[in-house]
C-alpha cells in the first residue's frame, strides 16, 4: 500500500530538521519523506525517507530529472527548514540560500501535480530593529541587525506571495537541545558567552527593558512537527518563542556570572561583569575599538556586532497563536539557561583561559 502522504523536507540533516523528521515519522506510520540535502549521509536511516541530493543555491535545486519528477508527482506538502544561519554572512551569501533558495523551493512546489502546502521555518528576528510587542503577523520591518534577519524576512514575503497554501513558523534563538542544557550545535550565543566568560568584552548593549528570548531545539521541533502539516491552520504565522518567559537581561547576567563564580579558577581571574550601555554608547565603543584597538579586539567586537545589538532593541514576541494551537507555552528561559551554562563549562567550551 502506498503511503497516504508524501512530503518534501529540507534541512533534515541539521539538528532541528532531524528532530522534526523523526517526530513526523513516529507520529504517522504511512508518511513518506523526500529529504533534500547536499550530503544525504546524515539522514535518518528509515525506509520511508527518500534521500534527494540537491542544493538550495543552484538553479532547479540541482535536482536530477528523476528526483524532480518524483517530487512533482507525489508531494503534497513541503517543510522548508534549511537555512544559512551565519549572522556574519554578507547579504548576498545569506540571500543565496535563505531568499533565492526559498524561491527555488516555491518554484518546485508550484510545479507539483497537486496543490502543495508550504510550512516555512523562519526566525522571530525578521522583526529586525523594531522594538516593543511583536505580533504573529507579516513583518513590517525596514532595517535589520544582520543579513540573516533580512534574508529570512525576504523569504517570508515570497512564501506569502507565491505558495498556494502556507504556514510560517518563527523560531527564537535555539541555545540548547532540551531542558538538560545539552549543547549539540554551538552557535553565536555560545561564542559570545565564551568571550564574556574570558573577560574579553567589557561592554554589552542593553536598556532597562532588555530581555533574552531563547528556546530549546526539542520544543521547537515538537511544535513544527505538530503544526507544519495541519491544513486547517493554513495562513497562520506562529512564534515558537519564550514570549513572556524571556529572561530580563540584568537577571540573566546576574545568574550567569554567579554560576561562573562557583568555579575557583574563574573567580581568581576577577572577571568583571560587562557594563550595559544603550545602543548609541555601544556603537561609539565599537567605533573606538576600530580606531585604537588591537587586531584581536577588533575581531571580537566585529563578531559581536552581528547580533548583540538586538539586546538594546527590546522586543516581546507575542505567542498567542502558538499557545492556542499547541495548548501550552514554551519553556521559560530560566528553566534551561543555567543547565546550558553548566554544559558549556563541563565540556570545556568556555572554561579555557584566554
Amino acid at each position: 500500500m502506498r503511503p497516504e502522504r508524501s512530503i518534501l523536507i529540507t534541512g533534515a540533516t541539521g539538528l532541528l530538521g532531524r528532530e522534526v523528521l523523526g517526530r513526523l515519522l513516529a507520529s504517522d506510520p504511512r508518511l513518506r519523506a523526500y529529504a533534500l540535502a547536499r550530503d544525504p549521509r546524515g539522514l535518518a536511516s528509515d525506509a520511508r525517507v527518500v534521500p534527494v541530493v540537491g542544493d538550495l543555491r543552484a538553479d532547479g535545486l540541482a535536482l536530477s530529472p528523476n528526483d524532480r519528477d518524483a517530487i512533482r508527482r507525489d508531494v503534497s506538502a513541503i517543510i522548508h527548514i534549511a537555512a544559512d544561519t551565519t549572522f556574519s554572512a554578507p547579504l548576498d551569501r545569506a540571500r543565496s540560500v535563505n531568499t533565492r533558495g526559498t524561491a527555488r523551493v516555491l518554484e518546485l512546489a508550484n510545479e507539483c501535480a497537486s496543490a502543495v502546502h508550504v510550512a516555512y521555518v523562519s526566525t522571530a528576528f525578521v522583526a529586525g530593529r523594531r522594538t516593543g510587542p511583536i505580533a504573529e503577523v507579516a513583518s513590517c520591518a525596514t532595517s535589520w541587525v544582520n543579513a540573516y534577519e533580512q534574508s529570512k524576512h525576504e523569504a517570508e514575503t515570497l512564501v506569502r506571495e507565491q505558495a498556494a497554501s502556507w504556514m510560517i513558523l518563527r523560531s527564537s534563538t535555539v541555545v540548547c537541545d532540551d531542558a538538560s542544557g545539552r549543547v549539540t550545535q554551538v552557535n553565536a550565543v555560545h561564542r559570545a558567552l565564551r568571550l564574556y566568560h574570558h573577560g574579553l568584552a567589557a561592554m554589552m548593549p542593553g536598556v532597562p527593558d532588555s530581555s533574552v528570548d531563547a528556546v530549546t531545539a526539542d520544543s521547537v521541533a515538537d511544535a513544527i512537527a505538530r503544526l507544519a502539516l495541519r491544513s486547517d491552520v493554513a495562513g497562520e504565522t506562529v512564534h515558537l518563542c519564550a514570549g513572556d518567559g524571556a529572561l530580563p537581561l540584568d537577571e540573566l547576567l546576574d545568574i550567569t556570572y554567579a554560576r561562573w563564580a562557583q568555579h575557583p579558577e574563574w573567580r581568581r581571574r576577577r572577571v568583571a561583569r560587562p557594563v550595559v550601555a544603550d545602543l548609541a554608547t555601544y556603537t561609539l565603543f565599537e567605533r573606538t575599538i576600530e580606531q585604537v584597538g588591537d587586531a584581536s579586539l577588533r575581531r571580537l567586537t566585529r563578531a559581536l556586532s552581528h547580533f548583540v545589538p538586538q539586546l538594546a532593541l527590546p522586543k516581546r514576541f507575542q505567542t498567542t497563536n502558538a499557545e492556542r494551537l499547541l495548548g501550552h507555552r514554551a519553556p521559560p528561559v530560566r528553566a534551561f539557561w543555567l543547565p546550558m551554562i553548566d554544559n558549556l563549562v563541563a565540556r570545556h567550551s568556555i572554561r579555557r583561559a584566554a
